[in-house]
């Protein structure tokens, strides 16, 4: 089965990820693990995710078993959720007794051995589980893609007529609510005055994105 979703898994054991690439592949899913180098940091494992190209991300709570790293999955749920609040994100273990005392959001933890059990005839907890990450998939994309589409749709406007004070608002709103849900993602103000240099409009608007500009330089500057 061709997939259909990819799946960001983050555990240190190679032979786990493998053994879930083998159980998802017949769901539609592609699941790719991460490179666990010894001592590695959170943030050294959190720019390999985060510069993957996934639907959903799985972490497993134990991380910390080997001796590999010294955190574990709640520090990684936390350090994801900051980013991106809204992503497809859940833990996956067979630590569930201890994941659920540090995870706060107990909706999220999915026990391994409940879901894959020993009983092959048990596909319906599999299924409804599938379900479970199809759905939460489809609705993030729904919340991005038409965000995005709106912005498109008023840059487009933009290159062919000057864009109303309204519209520019709702243009920088938008962009600010996509900076919200991925906390990542760096085009907000820039991309808009890239396209606006190619919009004919007044002194008053060429001003105001300047100050938007260096606003935004400066506040990174202090971060």
């Amino acid at each position: 089965m061709e997939a259909k979703y990819k799946i960001g898994y983050i555990d240190e054991d190679i032979n786990q990820v493998k053994k879930y690439q083998r159980r998802f592949r017949k769901y539609g899913f592609e699941v790719i693990g991460y490179d666990f180098d010894n001592k590695m940091s959170l943030e050294d494992l959190m720019e390999q995710v985060f510069k993957s190209d996934i639907d959903l991300l799985m972490i497993d709570y134990k991380l910390n078993e080997t001796n590999k790293v010294t955190f574990n999955g709640e520090e990684v749920e936390s350090y994801f959720y900051d980013k991106k609040p809204l992503f497809p994100h859940i833990v996956f273990t067979n630590k569930v007794d201890q994941a659920e005392p540090h995870v706060e959001d107990w909706k999220i933890i999915f026990d391994k051995d409940d879901i894959f059990s020993e009983d092959e005839n048990d596909e319906i907890k599999v299924q409804h589980f599938i379900t479970t990450l199809e759905r939460s998939i489809e609705q993030y994309r729904k919340h991005i893609q038409r965000r995005k589409e709106e912005i498109s749709n008023l840059l487009e406007k933009g290159k062919v007529e000057k864009l109303n004070p309204t519209e520019k608002h709702t243009l920088l709103k938008l962009q600010k609510e996509l900076k919200v849900l991925d906390n990542t993602y760096q085009e907000e103000v820039p991309e808009y005055l890239m396209i606006s240099q190619n919009i004919t409009e007044s002194q008053n608007l060429k001003n105001e994105a300047e100050e938007l500009l260096q606003k935004l330089i400066e506040k990174r500057k202090k971060q």
